[in-house]
């Protein structure tokens, strides 16, 4: 008895599984190229947002440093002018001052030594030949309108000797043709001749009218 075999179906169901594993493996293919795609895409995306965000910081730093330097400049600039009105308040111009002070003192009197360290304080050392002429300049003081007070707080003596030459002038007419010569004579001290001369070093100490002491710095300006 002969049996007979048909083959052909199950090639065909071979080939139809063949295909199917084919197109799945294409599927996936795509599928995962297509995710990978998208998430590249993404990726640049955020990419490009992150430098966009970098670059409006970086711009906005930029200000905010530019905005303090110039908050900076500007309170540099306020704090300097007052710093300046400050000074032109407090201190007060001491050269008008102290030719003031000079225009007052007698003909051998010398100011020794000014100390003046702002406000309306004063103090200063003054060389008399006599303690009448500092009665006769601390009167003179007290009558200045650029002073508030004034006050002796101490007087010291002390000796100089006197070397210099005696210098004489004396005038000599021709009695022939009558013309006048000037003749200058100077004698020189002798060591034994040396005269002690007293001397008074008298301490001041001065209250300052600042009103009127800066209307005397303006005139001398």
């Amino acid at each position: 008895m002969l049996v007979e075999i048909n083959l052909l179906p199950k090639k065909q169901i071979k080939n139809r599984a063949m295909f199917a594993v084919i197109l799945l493996a294409i599927l996936v293919t795509f599928g995962c190229a297509t995710f990978i795609l998208s998430e590249q895409n993404k990726l640049n995306a955020e990419k490009q947002r992150l430098a966009t965000s970098i670059a409006t910081l970086e711009a906005d730093r930029i200000k905010l440093e530019q905005s303090i330097s110039q908050g900076e400049e500007s309170n540099s600039v306020i704090k300097l002018d007052r710093t300046v009105k400050w000074a032109d308040d407090y201190f007060v111009e001491t050269v008008p001052l102290i030719k003031h002070l000079s225009n007052l003192l007698p003909e051998r009197g010398f100011i020794q030594s000014f100390t003046y360290t702002g406000g309306t304080s004063v103090s200063y050392i003054v060389q008399f030949d006599s303690t009448t002429e500092v009665a006769h300049y601390l009167a003179t003081l007290n009558q200045s309108s650029y002073l508030q007070d004034s006050k002796v707080n101490s007087i010291t003596s002390t000796e100089l000797q006197d070397t210099a030459p005696t210098i004489t002038e004396e005038t000599i007419i021709d009695p022939f043709t009558g013309l006048e010569t000037l003749m200058t004579t100077i004698i020189p001290v002798e060591e034994t001749d040396e005269v002690v001369l007293p001397r008074y070093l008298a301490q001041f100490e001065l209250k300052l009218n600042e009103e009127e002491l800066k209307k005397l710095q303006k005139e001398g300006e």
